[in-house]
């Protein structure tokens, strides 16, 4: 970069050069060095961004990988201590590396905000089209929070898993008026789990909107394991234990939340001899998901070993995506037990209290410590062999 517009070189260098951030899902930094007129900020190789990867259709990279990767270095800047702003996520700014890994770059306009504070008052700024909703005020103080970068990042799953859509969408001065009013659709995406992750993240109200360490806690990232441990703290529930007077609503509302997915046969996906040993003589289970959702849950408290010899997500794909949607309508996630499957890992990070407003010029206090190497302008030679490594 040409040493006129030096600062926002440096400024990066010093982001990068935290050690926290080194084992993250953030772009590497390898070395910096300065030339009579430039500066050089040597990276890790990356092969394309999102948006490249997205529009060539590769196929080769998991969705849901790189949605993780893209949350995942988020959280190494929000949980820092002291907390850092991205404040330019987009899919230009997502690289994949070599080994299919999407890292977090650009950090020219990123703020590292001083200890304990979460708030950081400057002007707007960003890219048009993936700003979040309240950094598009008319006046010129705007507040910026970790939860600015959420929401943002809540389009780039979006454009991930619906293959390169916007959920504001729309043409331009659409777009953008979607975002100010909190217009959107999901309608590119089916999982009815990643759909209320986006939605949560994507809320109007930064206040609405989850943290990043809660965002990672999220079911859509939950293993088979603690997918069939929810399904079957659900089956506990009184309301779906009991086999006499079987509340008819609660039938309709879980066939609703099913949208389309029949489970009136289900019990053909178990051995008969399995079926004979843990069903019930006198009061069978019921062929319906009420039924269905106690079976799992009596196989897991009394046969465990057939229990893990059965793939219970493989037999029924849609299964927790559908409970999943009922108990959020019955508000049941807000209640223990299942309340407590919900909590984030404990991570570092900075406090969320009210802040001073700080001045948009600050910068990160790390001193940049050049390379000891002597830079020298590569010839053009340099240059070919540098592109075939």
């Amino acid at each position: 970069m040409s040493k006129t517009n030096y600062q926002v070189l440096k400024h990066e260098v010093e982001l990068l050069r935290l050690p926290k951030l080194y084992d993250s899902c953030v772009v590497k930094y390898i070395d910096f060095a300065e030339h009579e007129h430039f500066g050089y900020l040597f990276l890790q190789l990356c092969e394309y961004n999102l948006e490249e990867h997205i529009r060539n259709n590769d196929g080769i990279l998991r969705p849901e990988k790189l949605v993780h990767d893209v949350l995942d270095g988020l959280r190494a800047l929000h949980c820092q201590g002291p907390q850092i702003l991205h404040r330019d996520l987009k899919p230009q700014n997502v690289l994949i590396d070599v080994n299919g890994r999407a890292r977090l770059a650009d950090f020219g306009i990123s703020r590292r905000l001083p200890k304990n504070q979460t708030t950081y008052h400057t002007r707007s700024a960003g890219t048009e089209g993936w700003m979040a909703t309240e950094t598009l005020k008319e006046d010129g103080d705007i507040r910026y929070k970790s939860s600015t970068d959420i929401q943002v990042a809540g389009m780039l799953i979006y454009f991930i898993l619906s293959g390169g859509h916007h959920p504001f969408g729309g043409e331009r001065y659409k777009l953008m008026s979607n975002i100010k009013k909190g217009k959107y659709k999901l309608e590119h995406v089916q999982d009815v789990v990643a759909k209320d992750l986006i939605e949560k993240m994507i809320d109007k109200e930064p206040k609405n909107r989850p943290r990043v360490e809660e965002c990672l806690s999220h079911p859509f990232f939950w293993t088979s394991t603690k997918k069939v441990q929810y399904l079957r703290q659900v089956g506990n529930m009184k309301e779906v234990a009991s086999r006499t007077n079987v509340n008819q609503e609660l039938i309709l509302m879980l066939d609703e939340c099913a949208e389309g997915v029949l489970y009136n046969q289900w019990k053909t996906k178990f051995s008969p001899d399995l079926l004979l040993r843990a069903d019930d003589k006198k009061k069978p289970y019921p062929e319906n998901i009420l039924g269905l959702l106690r079976f799992m849950r009596n196989l897991q408290e009394h046969y465990p070993d057939d229990a893990a010899s059965v793939d219970l997500t493989s037999l029924f794909p849609h299964l927790f995506g559908c409970v999943y949607k009922f108990t959020i309508r019955q508000g049941w996630n807000l209640e223990n037990p299942l309340k407590e499957m919900f909590k984030p890992e404990k991570t570092g990070g900075a406090n969320r209290h009210e802040v001073e407003p700080i001045n948009d010029e600050e910068h990160v206090g790390l001193a940049v410590q050049e390379s000891e190497h002597t830079f020298t302008e590569p010839t053009a030679d340099a240059k070919s062999s540098i592109g075939r490594i």
